[in-house]
């Protein structure tokens, strides 16, 4: 078989595509290099040996085709460079788009993150023109410098890589009988590439683990094999629950006690049993930038200040790291699920549970306002089917008030909602998800940090400041909106809760961006619908936004036994605990500690809230941990 060159070929291919992949890394490795430099070159390097086995994988699907058509003299050797060049422009726009993503995202590219290709003018509207540029330049770049390699790896050691010598078949039978075994094999090798050997078990990402640093073994993971692995996963999920942890009765026993507590034991904090309620949303509003939750001074001094005047719900934390999870997991109660997004579901979404929907019913007046395209994530459909009468987005504002790539800012829609909450029926329920601190962080008004972010060369700290200014914005227009709001008829009977959609890497600079300060969220109630002797107060009972349905609806006294996934942070009977989880695994918190389990590894790690508190204890809530994503993962599939 192969006779002159067909095998020759077939080898350098190989050689090609481990080299390739190896460029890859290193591009990905320099652009994120502030995420890896605290780690040694020797780690680093070896990130390149511990890819090797899933390197040679990704080969061996992209050599299956071109094997096939080297044994079978189909195609020309030119017919086979013109599907390798498809496959090199493939592969290396997956990577940089990767390699981009990674530095805010801190994943790896996968389903989830494809889903938003179905928006593109938002995706533009999130990238600066100096991003699109690099973009640009590094795809060119690496494409480029890709198809380059190829022709010189194939150049070296073919005297003519160009024309393959073809085979006669009608030759002595035992040359027939050679070419037969030497296909065999090449294909056998192909395969057990593909599969990672002969193993019981066929290749996953654990081939690549070797840190208990995730962005080292981020780097290790090839991409496109990742992202194949994560596509068909995320196709299998959406068929059936996924994980299997324990038997369907473990599992119910371990749910009820989660959720085990005394409804008499509940907390009044309000002044009213039907106040009217303004619930905001706040786009990527950390605790980082919250000085009274330990977070930056002089951010945020309005909302800190706001913190000291409301009850404060001090431990919580968000159930995702994207808005359109974190808003489910708010107006639904409901929690994420790793690499899905319910919201993009309608069949889903429409079984779920929503508070405008429970508010409707008992008499509310009912509107959602948002300043970009209501259509981006599927908002619309979701708003429309929680039960919102009125639908306020980007379409309703005058042009000269859309000044934001993504539509209008925030003190513009918060104008609005003021201005109709003034000809609002009584009582009503209103929804603001605000925009403004998004990338690419525009701000309309002059802030303190905006001399730094202009003049900062370093990229990271660049970004932390733009944020920062977008955050001190946010907070400007805030407190615009409560001290308008207080001169309103109807102020005295509102309740305001804000909380944020999810946290941030940014301004902290997170690296490991599983860990749970990057979670950590604010949630006030603020108003003089909360009883004089809560107000300036503190709860500091760990929970989610999950939590938020259930304890409202508490408070008003109407049914919340629809929001399962809840809990009532104003019940010191329920249990305390918080959960997020991402693609490789899942993070749970207690007042002990966090407890970390990682899918691919089937590790736990685990971090104690206190010294005196040991692994033991906290390794001890893993079964609690696990029976839940399984449960929530079995619901989801059902649904």
């Amino acid at each position: 078989m192969f006779k002159n060159y067909r095998l020759s070929f077939w080898l350098h291919l190989w050689v090609f595509w481990l080299m390739y992949f190896a460029l890859h890394r290193v591009v990905f490795l320099i652009y994120n290099h502030s995420t890896f430099n605290e780690y040694t070159i020797l780690e680093q390097l070896q990130s390149f040996w511990e890819a090797i086995h899933l390197d040679f994988s990704t080969a061996g699907y992209l050599m299956v085709i071109p094997t096939l058509l080297l044994i079978g003299y189909i195609f020309s050797v030119k017919s086979i460079n013109r599907f390798n060049y498809l496959l090199i422009v493939l592969i290396g726009i997956i990577s940089v788009t990767d390699t981009l993503l990674y530095h805010e995202w801190g994943y790896k590219l996968n389903a989830y993150a494809l889903s938003f290709l179905a928006y593109p003018a938002q995706m533009m509207a999130s990238i600066t023109t100096s991003q699109l540029i690099l973009a640009i330049v590094l795809e060119i770049g690496l494409i480029g410098f890709g198809i380059f390699l190829y022709k010189f790896t194939l150049k070296i050691g073919l005297n003519n890589p160009n024309e393959f010598e073809k085979f006669d078949f009608n030759k002595k039978t035992i040359y027939s009988v050679a070419y037969g075994f030497v296909s065999l094999l090449v294909a056998a090798l192909t395969f057990l590439a593909i599969r990672g050997g002969v193993g019981l078990a066929p290749i996953n990402q654990s081939s690549a683990y070797y840190s208990t640093h995730a962005s080292l073994n981020h780097l290790a993971t090839n991409t496109s094999w990742n992202l194949l692995f994560n596509l068909l996963k995320t196709r299998k999920a959406n068929k059936q629950a996924g994980v299997k942890y324990f038997d369907e009765k473990t599992i119910q026993k371990n749910i009820q006690e989660i959720y085990k507590s005394n409804p008499k034991e509940q907390e009044k904090v309000l002044r009213y049993t039907r106040p009217n309620v303004v619930l905001v949303i706040l786009e990527s509003y950390t605790s980082d930038v919250i000085e009274t939750l330990g977070g930056e001074k002089g951010i945020a001094p309005h909302f800190s200040k706001m913190t000291t005047e409301g009850l404060l719900f001090d431990h919580i934390y968000s159930t995702a790291d994207r808005t359109d999870k974190g808003i489910v997991g708010v107006l639904s109660g409901y929690p994420t699920q790793k690499n899905s997004s319910i919201i993009k579901e309608p069949q889903k979404f429409e079984k779920l549970p929503a508070l405008a929907s429970v508010f409707k019913e008992k008499g509310y007046s009912t509107s959602a306002y948002y300043g970009g395209e209501s259509e981006y994530a599927n908002f619309k459909a979701y708003w429309h089917h929680s039960g919102y009468d009125k639908i306020i987005d980007q379409n309703q504002f005058e042009e000269k008030d859309k000044n934001s790539k993504w539509g209008a800012h925030d003190h513009i829609v918060f104008e609005k909602v003021i201005k109709d909450l003034n000809k609002q029926k009584a009582p009503f329920f209103t929804t603001v998800l605000t925009l403004s601190c998004h990338e690419p962080f525009e701000t309309p008004i002059e802030t303190p940090y905006d001399e730094a972010a202009k003049t900062e060369t370093d990229k990271d700290k660049k970004e932390a400041n733009l944020f920062r200014k977008a955050a001190y914005y946010a907070d400007w227009s805030i407190n615009k909106f409560i001290e308008e709001a207080k001169k309103q008829t109807w102020y005295d009977q509102t309740l305001f809760i804000f909380v944020a959609d999810h946290g941030h890497r940014l301004p902290k600079l997170y690296k490991d961006t599983r860990q749970t300060e990057k979670y950590r969220i604010p949630l006030l109630f603020y108003g003089n619908a909360i009883a004089e002797e809560f107000l300036s107060t503190r709860n500091s009972r760990i929970g989610s936004q999950t939590d938020i349905p259930t304890t409202l609806l508490g408070q008003l006294g109407i049914d919340n036994t629809q929001f399962e996934w809840g809990k009532d942070l104003l019940n010191p009977s329920s249990k305390q605990f918080a959960f997020y989880c991402y693609d490789e695994g899942m993070t749970w918190i207690t007042p002990n500690g966090s407890l970390r389990y990682t899918e691919t590894t089937k590790t736990s790690q685990v971090k104690s809230s206190s010294e005196g508190i040991q692994k033991k204890t906290l390794l001890e809530e893993l079964p609690f941990a696990k029976s839940y994503l399984q449960a929530l993962l079995e619901d989801y599939a059902q649904k």
